[in-house]
């Protein structure tokens, strides 16, 4: 009786294991979008209404939830709140809160670094320009984040049941 119970909780911890990493698979390409989305909103607001930087950045959230919008939010806060630091700052001390939280790999957390360093610093053809650049570069990694989630999510989920029904008959 011992046997199974055990059986089962390794089986259950590890198809939950293979779960999870399939769902930070799937999770990645769609945080990825809504930041493309918000950062064309925050262009818009930038361009054509004028807004100061905090208020761009506050309400280029409107239609988005979750982890991302929770990010812009504290952004557009901090931008408020301290005159002191610059938006590269905060954008980096935001992205450290929230490392767990967002599912982004390098290279996008470097592309919000660098956003940082040169969001509020042009003026707006300028910053048109360069945040068009940055949505292009991440619409390229969205497009290779979906790419590694359609090969990844299935192979993620048969490893957690597979890998636990293999220590499960090795154990038994």
């Amino acid at each position: 009786m011992l046997k199974l119970i055990g059986s089962i909780l390794v089986l259950v911890a590890s198809s939950y294991i293979g779960f999870q990493m399939a769902s930070r698979c799937q999770g990645r390409p769609r945080h990825l979008r809504q930041i493309i989305s918000c950062l064309g909103s925050l262009r818009s607001h930038i361009i054509y209404a004028c807004l100061p930087l905090h208020e761009a950045v506050a309400q280029c959230t409107k239609g988005t939830n979750g982890p991302v919008a929770i990010f812009f939010q504290d952004v557009a806060a901090m931008l408020e709140k301290n005159g002191a630091l610059t938006p590269q700052e905060i954008i980096k001390k935001v992205l450290n809160e929230m490392q767990g939280i967002l599912m982004l790999k390098k290279p996008e957390i470097e592309v919000l670094n660098v956003l940082g360093g040169n969001l509020g610093t042009m003026n707006c053809i300028e910053q048109e320009k360069y945040l068009l650049m940055v949505i292009e570069q991440l619409e390229r990694f969205e497009n290779e984040a979906t790419r590694l989630r359609d090969l990844n999510t299935k192979m993620y989920r048969y490893l957690g049941i597979c890998g636990g029904l293999a220590i499960v008959i090795i154990l038994v």
